[in-house]
């Protein structure tokens, strides 16, 4: 952060307070005055130094969400996997291929690739050839990029704790999902279209995470969220 934007709010405050009002009690009291203007002005401040760039949505939801991980813009997909980062990935909307016949793969030694149809989707694990159709591109609403989530992080274990009489609509469980609004903790299960829940799409319950995405992407813009498998054993 700039030097000229930051404020040393103790400082200023003394050299504000006339000589003779210099006591400590007064400015004790002045202080806690000065907190809420203190608290606007950090907050607008922060905003204004992020924007809906996608290593600086990164940076946001890992800071406000995985704040025990440091994030590292210049790390590549699989090592923001292999240190447990939030991180953002492009969309799974298929792309034209071109068709070739079986001898043209022989020819040059490869073996002819799979081709997926459009209800088999795949994680992102891999770039598999897709055949589009017409339909995909009138009829199927695809998302214009993907964030993917730690297991780890979701705290609906912990939530369904609080359900002692397992039926789901214990007054424990509403408590602690209204404490998700205060607190930073993620709350997600799977999508509800089967079909995306194998490739690893998710619901995430906590309105903090959809504000922030909301507030910082492009407009117009639409996102899917996806989680992934982390085990912190498995880095060095």
């Amino acid at each position: 952060m700039k030097q000229y934007t930051t404020i040393h709010w103790e400082k200023l405050l003394l050299l504000l307070i006339p000589p003779i009002f210099r006591k400590k009690t007064h400015y004790s009291w002045l202080n806690v005055l000065f907190k809420p203007l203190r608290s606007i002005y950090e907050t607008t401040l922060y905003n204004m130094n992020h924007t809906g760039q996608v290593i600086s949505l990164e940076k946001l939801l890992n800071e406000a969400f995985n704040p025990e991980k440091i994030y590292n813009p210049n790390y590549s997909t699989l090592e923001k996997q292999a240190n447990g980062l939030i991180y953002i990935d492009e969309t799974l909307k298929p792309t034209l291929q071109f068709v070739y016949l079986h001898d043209e793969y022989e020819t040059d030694g490869f073996l002819s690739p799979k081709v997926y149809l459009h209800n088999e989707i795949t994680s992102n694990q891999g770039s598999p050839l897709y055949l589009a159709s017409r339909e995909d591109y009138t009829e199927i609403h695809y998302a214009n990029f993907r964030v993917f989530i730690p297991e780890n992080l979701n705290i609906k274990g912990k939530v369904e704790v609080f359900d002692i009489d397992g039926d789901g609509d214990a007054s424990e469980i509403e408590r602690a999902q209204k404490l998700l609004e205060i607190t930073n903790s993620l709350y997600f299960e799977p999508h509800e279209d089967p079909v995306k829940a194998i490739a690893g799409a998710i619901e995430v319950r906590t309105t903090k995470y959809h504000n922030l995405l909301n507030f910082y992407k492009l407009a117009g813009k639409t996102y899917e969220s996806y989680a992934y498998e982390y085990s912190s054993s498995i880095v060095s």
